[in-house]
């Protein structure tokens, strides 16, 4: 985008901005309500500790399963039908998939069911706000703005019990998916009226558009999949501990339902933090592999640390989840800001939703892992250790291996 905007287009595109993190937001709300409200379908259920693990692990991993394949396959029409439709038809039909969860939710196949549609509705989101964004904002304000849309989930995540766990407390679980599809279908109307797909009115140069030659040009590209190698690491961090972080503060840390939202919500507010923080950085020093690195590394020492040494004090722990969310997510707007720097921009989307697919896809490793040991072991500990082992891994593969260069992918 030209450096020189009209006064009109600079206070349009923080609108934009907003709608998009809103979106975000409400996604992130959406899709993080299952686990907050896990203990009480359970419990709806009559789950046993094994049961919880299991059946509760399979329900939030299968979120993934189809968020990825939505990624990969369906992203390419952000590019190719526009940002503003595709928006408002993942709303919509995320809105829907949680009245249909809601409904059927006493059927544990439909509440299945419910968590891959809401996976395809939902794999588009963050393509399409990369692809919004490097649409409506210079280079050199990009970074910010995509920390500002990425931290609609950390934020989304911490207001998600502070939402759901009062309606389930005076109502049920159910009632609160309603209110959340109520939440999306009321930002639809912002999306059509404001957002645009061509904001400057420029002619673009065209792009070849052949999603199959495109996704394979990427694919066989070497530092794109080292950036794929940390960008799974990252997924799988994010979604192992987040996911579980409500049922561990309530079952290890034996918290009220009270003390979890607060506790979890002091974690997503490291999220944020670390978000803030690694944009900057990374705009001073210019150089995100080193931020991306020790984000990774960081957050797979300190998640070894908590669960190993078994510490008890609910204090102590809930400072390092602090922590670990902050160092964790340090790395997702780097990794987003790459994309929008070394991708030509007619295929942003398309190239977003491969990287977000690929690596939610395999981020489902987190939680059904996390899930898989608890159901062996009995050990809420043990299974989030495992996340921390593969954090070291991803961190040391992506040091060793992954090479800063300003060429573009394609």
């Amino acid at each position: 985008m030209n450096s020189k905007q009209s006064p009109s287009l600079r206070k349009s595109q923080w609108i934009v901005l907003l709608i998009v993190f809103l979106s975000t937001l409400i996604g992130y709300i959406a899709r993080m309500s299952v686990s907050v409200a896990l203990k009480s379908i359970s419990q709806s259920f009559n789950w046993t500790t094994s049961e919880e693990g299991s059946l509760g692990g399979i329900l939030l991993g299968i979120f993934l399963v189809s968020y990825g394949i939505s990624n990969i396959f369906l992203s390419p029409f952000i590019d190719k039908i526009g940002a503003k439709k595709v928006l408002s038809i993942s709303i919509l039909s995320w809105s829907l998939t949680l009245v249909l969860a809601s409904i059927f939710g006493h059927l544990y196949p439909m509440l299945l069911l419910s968590r891959v549609l809401l996976g395809l509705s939902q794999g588009v989101l963050f393509p399409v706000a990369n692809k919004i964004t490097a649409s409506w904002f210079s280079e050199s304000k990009r970074a910010l703005a995509t920390t500002a849309f990425l931290s609609g989930g950390p934020i989304g995540s911490l207001l998600t019990p502070l939402i759901v766990v009062p309606i389930i407390v005076k109502s049920s679980w159910q009632v609160s998916f309603y209110f959340i599809s109520i939440l999306g279908i009321a930002l639809i109307p912002f999306v059509v009226y404001f957002i645009k797909d061509n904001p400057t009115g420029q002619k673009q140069q065209k792009k070849d558009l052949n999603i199959q030659s495109n996704m394979k040009t990427l694919l066989f590209n070497r530092e794109f999949q080292v950036l794929l190698v940390g960008f799974i690491t990252a997924c799988t961090i994010w979604w192992g501990v987040s996911l579980w972080l409500p049922t561990y503060f309530l079952n290890v840390q034996r918290l009220t339902a009270n003390e979890m939202s607060y506790a979890t919500t002091l974690s997503y507010v490291g999220a944020i933090a670390g978000m803030i923080f690694a944009s900057s950085i990374s705009e001073i020093t210019k150089n995100r592999k080193n931020v991306i690195v020790s984000g990774v590394i960081s957050a797979g020492i300190l998640i070894l640390l908590l669960t190993l040494l078994h510490i008890q004090s609910k204090t102590i722990a809930v400072s390092m989840f602090f922590l670990i969310f902050f160092t964790g997510q340090m790395l997702p707007p780097i990794f987003f800001t790459i994309m929008q720097t070394r991708i030509s921009i007619q295929l942003v989307g398309t190239a977003t939703g491969l990287m977000n697919g690929l690596g939610n896809g395999f981020g489902v490793i987190g939680p059904v892992l996390v899930g898989f040991i608890i159901a062996l072991t009995g050990s809420y500990p043990l299974g989030l250790a495992s996340i921390g082992v593969l954090a070291l891994m991803g961190g040391i593969i992506f040091l060793l291996f992954y090479k800063e260069t300003d060429k573009l992918f394609i």
